[in-house]
Protein backbone atom coordinates (compact mmCIF):
# COMPACT_ATOMS: atom_id res chain seq x y z
CA UNK A 1 0.00 0.00 0.00
CA UNK A 2 1.21 3.21 -0.92
CA UNK A 3 -1.13 5.95 0.58
CA UNK A 4 -2.19 6.00 4.41
CA UNK A 5 -5.45 7.75 6.15
CA UNK A 6 -5.17 7.52 9.51
CA UNK A 7 -8.80 8.66 11.16
CA UNK A 8 -9.51 10.08 14.62
CA UNK A 9 -13.58 10.06 15.72
CA UNK A 10 -15.21 10.73 18.56
CA UNK A 11 -17.72 13.57 20.01
CA UNK A 12 -17.04 17.09 20.63
CA UNK A 13 -14.63 17.67 23.23
CA UNK A 14 -12.81 14.48 23.29
CA UNK A 15 -9.51 15.92 21.89
CA UNK A 16 -9.81 14.58 18.31
CA UNK A 17 -8.33 17.51 16.89
CA UNK A 18 -5.17 17.73 19.16
CA UNK A 19 -4.30 14.56 18.43
CA UNK A 20 -5.20 15.04 14.78
CA UNK A 21 -2.75 18.04 14.61
CA UNK A 22 -0.17 16.10 16.23
CA UNK A 23 -0.09 13.10 14.33
CA UNK A 24 -0.02 15.11 10.66
CA UNK A 25 2.94 16.85 12.24
CA UNK A 26 4.82 13.08 13.18
CA UNK A 27 4.06 11.28 10.23
CA UNK A 28 4.37 14.65 7.64
CA UNK A 29 1.46 14.34 6.75
CA UNK A 30 -1.84 16.30 5.29
CA UNK A 31 -4.68 17.30 8.04
CA UNK A 32 -8.24 17.46 7.42
CA UNK A 33 -11.02 19.07 9.97
CA UNK A 34 -13.96 16.96 8.89
CA UNK A 35 -16.23 19.90 9.81
CA UNK A 36 -14.63 21.69 6.62
CA UNK A 37 -17.15 19.01 4.45
CA UNK A 38 -19.51 19.72 7.15
CA UNK A 39 -19.49 23.19 6.47
CA UNK A 40 -19.26 23.18 2.75
CA UNK A 41 -22.55 20.50 2.37
CA UNK A 42 -24.04 22.96 4.83
CA UNK A 43 -23.34 25.85 2.29
CA UNK A 44 -24.15 24.04 -0.97
CA UNK A 45 -27.14 23.16 0.42
CA UNK A 46 -28.55 26.50 1.66
CA UNK A 47 -30.42 27.85 4.54
CA UNK A 48 -34.40 26.46 4.43
CA UNK A 49 -33.51 23.65 2.17
CA UNK A 50 -33.95 19.59 3.47
CA UNK A 51 -30.75 18.93 3.10
CA UNK A 52 -29.42 22.03 5.17
CA UNK A 53 -32.38 20.86 7.93
CA UNK A 54 -30.64 17.28 8.13
CA UNK A 55 -27.13 18.62 8.66
CA UNK A 56 -27.50 21.21 10.93
CA UNK A 57 -27.49 19.40 14.44
CA UNK A 58 -25.71 22.22 16.20
CA UNK A 59 -28.54 24.05 15.58
CA UNK A 60 -31.09 21.61 16.37
CA UNK A 61 -29.32 21.52 19.75
CA UNK A 62 -29.05 25.03 20.17
CA UNK A 63 -32.84 25.98 19.46
CA UNK A 64 -34.12 22.25 21.98
CA UNK A 65 -37.14 21.36 21.60
CA UNK A 66 -36.31 17.62 20.82
CA UNK A 67 -36.21 14.67 22.80
CA UNK A 68 -32.41 13.27 23.61
CA UNK A 69 -33.32 10.40 21.30
CA UNK A 70 -34.48 12.98 18.53
CA UNK A 71 -31.17 14.85 18.72
CA UNK A 72 -29.00 11.28 18.73
CA UNK A 73 -31.24 9.84 15.75
CA UNK A 74 -30.60 13.44 14.13
CA UNK A 75 -26.42 13.67 14.60
CA UNK A 76 -26.18 9.92 13.71
CA UNK A 77 -28.32 10.45 10.58
CA UNK A 78 -26.30 13.48 9.73
CA UNK A 79 -23.11 11.65 9.92
CA UNK A 80 -24.21 9.10 7.44
CA UNK A 81 -24.87 12.20 4.99
CA UNK A 82 -20.95 13.55 5.51
CA UNK A 83 -19.77 9.42 5.59
CA UNK A 84 -21.47 9.42 2.08
CA UNK A 85 -19.44 11.73 0.61
CA UNK A 86 -15.88 10.85 1.98
CA UNK A 87 -14.84 8.54 0.10
CA UNK A 88 -14.09 10.59 -2.52
CA UNK A 89 -12.95 13.63 -0.17
CA UNK A 90 -10.60 10.98 1.06
CA UNK A 91 -9.30 9.83 -2.16
CA UNK A 92 -8.83 13.33 -3.95
CA UNK A 93 -6.81 14.78 -0.79
CA UNK A 94 -4.80 11.49 -1.07
CA UNK A 95 -3.64 12.06 -4.92
CA UNK A 96 -2.18 15.29 -3.00
CA UNK A 97 -1.01 14.11 0.07
CA UNK A 98 -0.02 9.92 0.34
CA UNK A 99 -0.51 10.16 4.20
CA UNK A 100 -3.98 11.99 5.57
CA UNK A 101 -4.85 12.40 9.10
CA UNK A 102 -8.53 13.33 9.12
CA UNK A 103 -10.85 14.18 12.08
CA UNK A 104 -14.33 14.88 13.05
CA UNK A 105 -17.61 13.24 14.83
CA UNK A 106 -18.86 12.74 11.46
CA UNK A 107 -17.19 9.58 11.38
CA UNK A 108 -19.48 6.34 12.02
CA UNK A 109 -18.02 2.95 12.85
CA UNK A 110 -20.07 1.69 10.75
CA UNK A 111 -18.61 3.58 7.51
CA UNK A 112 -14.77 2.98 8.77
CA UNK A 113 -15.22 -0.73 9.24
CA UNK A 114 -16.40 -1.03 5.53
CA UNK A 115 -14.06 1.82 3.94
CA UNK A 116 -12.29 1.06 1.72
CA UNK A 117 -9.40 2.85 -0.78
CA UNK A 118 -7.38 2.15 -4.01
CA UNK A 119 -3.82 1.35 -2.87
CA UNK A 120 -4.81 2.32 0.73
CA UNK A 121 -4.08 1.28 4.38
CA UNK A 122 -6.84 2.71 7.24
CA UNK A 123 -6.03 3.16 10.52
CA UNK A 124 -8.64 4.95 13.22
CA UNK A 125 -9.80 4.80 16.99
CA UNK A 126 -12.26 6.59 18.63
CA UNK A 127 -12.19 8.96 21.68
CA UNK A 128 -14.66 8.80 24.21
CA UNK A 129 -14.93 10.16 28.06
CA UNK A 130 -16.35 8.18 30.05
CA UNK A 131 -18.98 10.22 31.77
CA UNK A 132 -20.21 13.66 30.79
CA UNK A 133 -17.61 15.76 33.29
CA UNK A 134 -15.19 14.91 30.78
CA UNK A 135 -16.98 16.63 27.97
CA UNK A 136 -17.60 19.30 30.20
CA UNK A 137 -14.34 19.64 30.97
CA UNK A 138 -12.99 18.99 27.20
CA UNK A 139 -14.95 22.16 25.97
CA UNK A 140 -14.87 24.45 28.86
CA UNK A 141 -11.58 26.34 27.25
CA UNK A 142 -14.48 27.38 24.69
CA UNK A 143 -16.40 28.76 27.26
CA UNK A 144 -13.32 31.79 28.29
CA UNK A 145 -14.07 31.55 32.01
CA UNK A 146 -17.26 32.02 31.83
CA UNK A 147 -19.68 29.86 34.08
CA UNK A 148 -21.62 27.51 32.15
CA UNK A 149 -25.61 27.99 31.49
CA UNK A 150 -28.22 25.18 31.71
CA UNK A 151 -28.16 25.33 27.49
CA UNK A 152 -24.33 24.41 28.10
CA UNK A 153 -25.03 21.33 30.44
CA UNK A 154 -27.69 20.43 28.09
CA UNK A 155 -25.06 20.26 24.89
CA UNK A 156 -22.43 18.69 26.97
CA UNK A 157 -25.03 15.77 27.76
CA UNK A 158 -26.07 15.51 23.99
CA UNK A 159 -22.63 15.30 22.91
CA UNK A 160 -21.55 12.60 25.14
CA UNK A 161 -24.89 10.66 24.55
CA UNK A 162 -23.69 10.78 20.79
CA UNK A 163 -19.86 9.78 21.74
CA UNK A 164 -21.12 6.77 23.82
CA UNK A 165 -23.36 5.67 21.13
CA UNK A 166 -20.50 5.68 18.85
CA UNK A 167 -18.07 4.04 21.50
CA UNK A 168 -20.88 1.13 21.76
CA UNK A 169 -20.88 0.97 17.37
CA UNK A 170 -16.71 1.09 17.63
CA UNK A 171 -16.50 -2.06 20.33
CA UNK A 172 -19.21 -3.55 18.18
CA UNK A 173 -16.76 -3.51 14.88
CA UNK A 174 -13.58 -4.25 17.10
CA UNK A 175 -12.57 -0.78 16.03
CA UNK A 176 -10.18 0.87 19.24
CA UNK A 177 -12.16 3.23 21.33
CA UNK A 178 -9.78 5.44 23.83
CA UNK A 179 -10.52 7.90 26.91
CA UNK A 180 -9.25 11.16 26.13
CA UNK A 181 -8.59 11.75 30.06
CA UNK A 182 -5.65 11.93 31.24
CA UNK A 183 -5.35 14.36 28.24
CA UNK A 184 -1.53 14.88 29.01
CA UNK A 185 -0.99 10.79 27.63
CA UNK A 186 -3.67 11.21 24.84
CA UNK A 187 -1.42 11.84 21.60
CA UNK A 188 0.78 8.84 22.54
CA UNK A 189 -2.38 6.64 23.41
CA UNK A 190 -3.75 7.37 19.68
CA UNK A 191 -0.72 6.58 18.38
CA UNK A 192 -0.22 3.45 19.44
CA UNK A 193 -3.91 2.20 19.15
CA UNK A 194 -3.31 3.72 15.46
CA UNK A 195 -0.13 1.86 15.05
CA UNK A 196 1.40 4.98 13.85
CA UNK A 197 4.75 5.06 15.69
Amino acid sequence: MSRRLVLVGGSAGSGKTTVARALARDLDAGWLQLDTVWIAMKAVAGPGSPAYSLLDVAGRMARGGDSDEEVLAAHVAASEAVCQVLPEVFDFELEARPVLVADGAWLLPSFVAGLELPDTEVHCAFLQHADVDGVAEGLAPRLGGRPPQERHLRMNRLIWQYGAWIRDEARARDLPVLDPRPFATLTDRAGAALATG
